[in-house]
């Protein structure tokens, strides 16, 4: 949008033309092409002299057409000049602060792609807690990203190595393919398996022949919005209760029950000890679901027996200050 002040020079200019070609012509008897031309050269200065010989009011008009043309130019060229340093100064403000903040990520998510999807994966992952970076070039999505201002941004394609290193990718802690093309997505997923082999890819796909095509790419899991969504739809009329449970055990929003995963590090406390041994339910009030060992086979509502080891991945259900409170022992972060 243009701003008030050049539209209100630029309107000033065109008055003084109009008024210049009517008092030539009221004044001198030219006609109207004669007006325009003397109008033209003397308010460009351009000072190719007169057309006809001016009357004395001619002239003191010519003189006061000058002043006012001269200035009302000049105040607009001010205007413009003042708008284009403003907006390349602000983009560069934009631009160091963006790289500034993409510096700073480290253990981070990578969004690739914000349209409906991609934007349910954001605000989820912000609602977490949790760094996040959207990779982006549809300048709709993009418009509405600088408007939210949920977090940082890198403007391009996902599938380039360029902009994958601007997002933190060798840095980064997950990526979420959530592209709408299928074709595309499978090339992002290479991508991003090419230059980090051992990140965590979830790829949206939109048929069978892309899952695996997205599989073979890298990708770790891959994720169908009509396959969940008919999934959700079947379940919840089947087992309403449970799949409500599940609704509201995912959704980081909510505030009464918290569904979490904690992976064992070396200096863990609960390296070699039992669950009955750690009396998780009655000291920390969470319940463990199930463990997930490191070579990856699960274990589904492990009983008390069950001996906890370095890399286990220990995914705990419960009311959600308990848990992050166990998951900050488990990860010997507790104070």
């Amino acid at each position: 949008m243009t701003p008030k002040p050049i539209i209100s020079a630029l309107l000033a200019l065109l008055a003084i033309f109009g008024i210049g070609v009517g008092g030539y012509m009221y004044l001198e008897g030219w006609t109207f092409l004669e007006s325009l031309w003397m109008v033209t050269i003397t308010l460009t200065t351009i000072g190719f002299g007169e057309i006809h010989y001016l009357s004395d009011p001619g002239r003191w008009f010519t003189m006061a057409l000058i002043v006012a043309g001269v200035s009302i130019g000049a105040y607009a060229m001010t205007q413009l000049t003042t708008r284009v340093l403003e907006g390349q100064m602000s983009g560069l403000l934009r631009h160091r602060r963006r790289q500034s903040e993409l510096e700073k990520l480290h253990n981070h998510f990578i969004v690739v792609g914000f349209g409906r999807l991609g934007r349910t994966v954001v605000e989820e992952l912000i609602a977490t807690g949790v760094p996040v970076c959207v990779v982006e070039r549809d300048p709709a999505n993009l418009a509405e990203l600088e408007r939210l201002r949920l977090c940082p941004v890198v403007v391009g394609d996902g599938s380039t190595d360029e902009v994958l290193k601007q997002a933190g990718i060798l840095r980064a802690r997950g990526v979420a393919v959530a592209v709408s093309s299928g074709a595309e997505a499978v090339f992002v997923t290479l991508s991003v398996s090419e230059l980090n082999p051992k990140i965590p890819i979830i790829t949206r796909v939109t048929d069978a022949e892309h899952a695996m095509k997205a599989r073979r790419a890298g990708a770790t899991s891959v994720v169908s919005p009509h396959n969940m969504g008919g999934w959700r739809m079947a379940h919840g009329l089947v087992r309403p209760h449970a799949t409500s449970f599940l609704d509201l055990a995912t959704l980081a929003s909510h505030e009464d029950i918290l569904l979490e995963e904690f992976q064992l590090p070396a200096t863990s406390p609960a390296n070699g000890l039992s669950l009955g041994s750690l009396k998780i339910g009655e000291q920390w009030k969470v319940l463990v679901i199930a463990i997930r060992h490191a070579d990856g086979k699960m274990v589904p509502t492990p009983g008390a027996t069950q001996i906890l080891w370095k890399n286990d991945v220990i995914i705990v259900v419960g009311a959600p200050a308990p848990v992050r409170a166990f998951g900050k022992w488990l990860l010997g972060q507790a104070d």
